[in-house]
């Protein structure tokens, strides 16, 4: 689909809400005026970061803005689509998407509250804080793909150690021994795959896992 064939739809649904519409006002794609307020379009057959930019140099100069882009540009964007709609949200910039001869209203162009937001993801705050302040360790590098030393993996190898030096240790033991509380939970979840049960309440190192291990440790520098 062209930008072009974006201009009828979005045309009539302005159209429908009661503007006056004009094309290539300027570098304004479509400007939509009413007694009310004044609207201006960027229409764009992708999702890009020039798109972001022209929008956000279009609320300059009038009351609203939105972005028009094909449905199918929804599709192709898929996995990041929710971050760019909340994106066009923090900035108040809204969102028509065109299908066919259909132009529809995605999201509405007001700016979102960042307080509601940030009391939605309480909980997901509080963890982020909680893996920051309990990390022993400053192993990882910024922008690391792959396996990282989440706060989870290195409890793990904090247990994995103590029961390579003291093997035999109970669950009861490996908790005094390493101060992690939820040692029985590591170990019965065992999402490394590093542990065997050898006894009740005991624990041993899988064989297969021991040079994995023991490269982590080198790199905690234990």
């Amino acid at each position: 689909m062209k930008e072009t064939e974006l201009y009828l739809p979005v045309k009539a649904l302005l159209n429908e809400m009661g503007f006056y519409v004009k094309a290539e006002v300027k570098d304004v794609d479509i400007l939509a005026v009413s007694e009310q307020k004044t609207i201006a379009v960027e229409l764009k057959t992708a999702i890009t970061l020039k798109l972001i930019y022209q929008a956000i140099d279009r609320q300059k100069l009038t009351d609203q803005v939105y972005v028009a882009i094909p449905k199918s540009a929804m599709q192709s964007h898929k996995e990041h689509f929710h971050s760019f709609e909340l994106l066009l949200n923090r900035l108040g910039i809204g969102l028509i998407l065109v299908s066919g001869d259909t132009a529809i209203i995605r999201l509405e162009p007001k700016v979102l509250d960042i307080s509601l937001s940030n009391q939605r993801n309480s909980r997901k705050k509080k963890t982020l804080m909680n893996e920051f302040h309990e990390r022993i360790n400053h192993v990882n590098i910024g922008g690391t793909k792959g396996k990282v030393l989440t706060l989870y993996r290195e409890k793990a190898l904090l247990i994995a150690h103590a029961i390579m030096q003291h093997p035999g240790l109970t669950t009861t033991e490996l908790k005094h021994y390493t101060q992690i509380e939820n040692v029985s939970t590591i170990l019965q979840k065992n999402y490394e795959g590093w542990f065997i049960k050898v006894d009740r309440a005991k624990y041993g190192i899988h064989p297969d896992k021991v040079d994995e291990i023991k490269a982590y440790h080198a790199q905690m520098g234990m």
